[in-house]
């Protein structure tokens, strides 16, 4: 943690608050709240076994996840990922656990007991069975609350039962569904996760077969559908919901199994927190049928990645609002370009001025120099490559590139393009080549490098020439370019298919853009801002190639950055207009005013750093050697 976040940070720890009474955490989170896309493995295969399903936090972070070894529960004490212990239990194929105030277990042993849910005292490891549990049938998930009521999740009977822990004689009770399945508000369709809101006893179902949501007030068995098919909630279509979890203000978080991703809630409605980018994957940012989530007493978010046999934790990411100086370059430049590398430094190349590189440690604050290229490349495009290069390509017109190995810090000539190029885009499609498109002075050109041959290729042209145009790598692949100039400002935007190499038109924007920004928002969305002169948004809608115009900026500006941050809001910075930046929330379309940057600058460039914080370096005027961190 840097030292000028420490109060912050105090701050929001001593207004969090834990729901007194409860054995699992509910935090308060702020409302903008974030997480690290990049999950951290805190247990794989080798310690708990194939096809996990649940896990379970307590208030000081101790984790208890049942293992598919051994037949034991693997507890992590406190928080402390290298202190493990074993409750060997004898258990069989377990799905569920749930740990109470008093550090009594409730586990799912319908393979391992006569009952479907057995208890394990604390300091115990013997399986006491649950009278009238018997069930013959799984529970799927166990909740238990502070009044000593068990919940079941009987996926196969379509229903959620109940059962007083204080009298053994009590009945069962049936709290959610019929035990046939269907779709209507009265029935389920093979449930899934369970959270009971203590507070006002409000029962939360992940009805997987229906792909919904359902909330159940405290004894209505009637159903109302909060996310998901039926709701009147259209921004997420869910494909199995699996996991829920509440925070202190009763947000919904949920593991939406099916598509990969999880799912969460605040004041202004939902939005995608993990998995958003990609289809399911063992990355540190993919998921594979995520099926359950919790947190820990900070926030963290810990999910069960049931395909990838993994335990993934996710940082929760607080933004203080405002820019901090970092680190001044040994040279000033602009038109330049930069990369996060994959040890998480950032590689600052060229300019308008320079052939040198340089280096920025997140850790240190501070920049040294790396190997040169062999030409001076002004706007200049660099990219990361799947094998941890950067290719650097063209700039001052120039058709030459260059790679950039991390290992040795040396630069390598590689393939030149067919032409030069400068103010042409670059982008690394899911095949791992590049395409970079148009560029000075008006081209429609495009071509493909290949990292394996370091060989370009021509492919299709645009249906119009462009420069200061974007391009954004889609969700399905494909590329969209949009506007630019060829001598006028352009509103038309066209898509490339990598599977084709065809170049077919979409919708037009509404107002024409050059030297502006585009994000690829975390639901599939493009958001393009600003451009000479405007203050305008829209967005970019892939599924039907139509364009909105969304809430307008409070300063026009262009050749400013844009960068889309761990909660999902997009960070404006600077540009021709001065100083200012701004945060666009694509919940409620608006854009509000955050710290102004110390510098102002044009023609800089912006890094998202693998703790979540921006990273702007140099630019216009004079040129700048300065940067600054915005976190």
């Amino acid at each position: 943690m840097f030292l000028d976040e420490k109060l912050f940070f105090l701050t929001f720890l001593f207004s969090t608050t834990q729901i007194s009474g409860y054995s699992y955490n509910r935090p308060i989170l702020p409302s903008d709240a974030g997480w690290n896309p990049n999950g951290i493995t805190i247990a794989n295969e080798t310690l708990i076994g194939p096809n996990p399903f649940d896990l379970f936090i307590n208030q000081n972070n101790t984790v208890y996840i049942p293992s598919q070894i051994n037949g034991q529960i693997l507890v992590f004490l406190q928080g402390n990922f290298n202190s493990i212990k074993y409750i060997s239990a004898n258990l069989t194929n377990s799905s569920s656990l749930f740990v109470t105030i008093q550090d009594d277990i409730y586990v799912d042993t319908f393979y391992s007991s006569v009952s479907s849910v057995s208890k394990i005292k604390s300091n115990s490891t013997n399986l006491i069975s649950i009278s009238r549990m018997n069930l013959c049938q799984q529970c799927f998930d166990i909740f238990v609350s502070e009044n000593q009521t068990l919940y079941c999740s009987l996926s196969e009977q379509h229903q959620i039962i109940s059962k007083s822990l204080t009298d053994d004689w009590n009945y069962l009770e049936t709290v959610a569904g019929t035990g046939s399945p269907g779709s209507t508000p009265a029935t389920l369709q093979n449930p899934k996760g369970i959270f009971l809101d203590e507070v006002n006893q409000d029962l939360f179902v992940a009805d997987c077969g229906n792909h919904r949501i359902q909330l159940f007030k405290y004894r209505r068995l009637i159903g109302v559908t909060l996310v998901g098919n039926g709701s009147s909630n259209f921004t997420f279509e869910l494909n199995c919901p699996s996991g829920i979890a509440l925070d202190y203000q009763s947000y919904l978080f949920i593991a939406d199994s099916n598509n990969h991703r999880i799912i969460g809630q605040n004041s202004n409605g939902f939005r995608c927190l993990l998995g958003c980018y990609q289809s399911q994957g063992a990355n540190s940012n993919q998921l594979q049928y995520p099926s359950s989530l919790r947190f820990d007493s900070f926030g963290n978010l810990f999910v069960v990645d049931q395909q990838n046999n993994r335990i993934q934790k996710f940082d929760l990411i607080i933004y203080s609002g405002q820019w901090t100086m970092t680190g001044t370059m040994n040279i000033g430049r602009y038109g330049h370009s930069a990369s996060v590398l994959s040890n998480g430094k950032v590689l600052v190349v060229g300019g308008c001025n320079s052939n040198s590189a340089e280096l920025y440690d997140p850790l240190t604050g501070s920049w040294t120099m790396t190997g040169s290229m062999h030409v001076v490349r002004c706007r200049v495009t660099s990219s990361l490559l799947s094998n941890g290069a950067v290719l650097a390509a063209g700039g001052s017109s120039s058709k030459s590139a260059e790679l950039y190995d991390p290992s040795i810090g040396n630069w390598t000539m590689t393939g030149n393009m067919s032409v030069g190029r400068s103010d042409h885009t670059a982008s690394v499609l899911s095949n791992g080549k590049v395409l970079v498109t148009g560029g000075c002075c008006y081209l429609a050109s495009a071509e493909l490098y290949d990292p394996s041959t370091g060989n370009w290729t021509m492919t299709g042209n645009m249906n119009f020439a462009r420069r200061y145009h974007t391009a954004s790598v889609l969700s399905n692949g494909m590329v969209l370019v949009a506007g630019g100039n060829n001598g006028s400002a352009l509103t038309s935007t066209e898509l490339y298919d990598p599977s084709t190499g065809n170049w077919t038109m979409t919708g037009s924007m509404n107002f024409p853009r050059f030297r502006y920004t585009a994000s690829v928002l975390s639901n599939g969305a493009v958001l393009v801002s600003g451009g000479s002169p405007l203050n305008s948004s829209e967005l970019y809608d892939p599924t039907n190639g139509i364009w909105t115009v969304t809430g307008n900026m409070h300063f026009a500006r262009n050749e400013h950055t844009s960068s889309v941050l761990f909660n999902g809001k997009v960070l404006v910075a600077s540009g021709d207009n001065g100083g200012t930046a701004e945060l666009y929330d694509p919940l409620t379309g608006k854009w509000t005013m955050t710290g102004n940057v110390h510098n102002a600058r044009v023609a800089h460039t912006a890094s998202i750093l693998v703790n979540g914080k921006v990273l702007i370096v140099a630019g216009w005027c004079c040129p700048l050697s300065s940067s600054e961190l915005y976190g």
